[in-house]
């Protein structure tokens, strides 16, 4: 497989359906057919192997890196979707490398796969107020339509599709203000 299309999250159940967690929602819109090896969950589509790491969202880089070691696939063909707080909700954000902004998922990934030019679909799931801690609010249920669905598209056409051409269609300017 040429890409490697990952779904940040947190395995636990307590964690299904928080803002944290909408990578792996987003994973599941592209397919259901995942298969348990290791700390992963691996599944295929005709242009990529799709990733749910399970080994909670500040390790997520040790399944990211098996992965990419075992099929030999290039860090900058990585696409990974994941929340983003700075991003308003309702929108999404392609782009190629960058800081993580205190994402620990990101963080991991970036760290272990020793560079930080890989391909995101971020999800803004940024608060309509400040909330008393991030860790909180990005732990908590979903209370809103998220574009988790344009997210996993996003995805997918960046397997097809130059950057710029998916960027032109996905992304969008941040209009509210905390």
């Amino acid at each position: 497989m040429k890409y490697l299309i990952v779904g940040l999250g947190n395995p636990e159940g307590k964690y299904f359906n928080t803002y944290h967690n909408v990578g792996f929602l987003a994973v599941e819109q592209i397919t259901k057919d995942f298969k348990k090896k290791g700390n992963q969950m691996l599944a295929k589509i005709p242009t990529a192997l799709i990733l749910k790491p399970l080994t909670y969202m500040n390790l997520s880089g040790q399944a990211v890196l098996a992965v990419v070691r075992k099929h030999k696939i290039a860090p900058e063909n990585v696409i990974v979707i994941y929340d983003d707080l700075y991003i308003d909700k309702g929108h999404i954000r392609v782009s190629f490398g960058g800081s993580g902004a205190g994402h620990n998922g990101i963080k991991s990934i970036t760290e272990l796969l020793g560079t930080d030019k890989y391909l995101r679909v971020r999800i803004g799931i940024k608060p309509n107020k400040e909330p008393h801690t991030h860790a909180s609010y990005v732990l908590s249920k979903i209370q809103d339509d998220l574009p988790i669905a344009s997210a996993a598209q996003a995805a997918i056409d960046l397997t097809t599709t130059p950057l710029d051409k998916v960027q032109g269609v996905y992304n969008a300017k941040n209009t509210a203000t905390v």
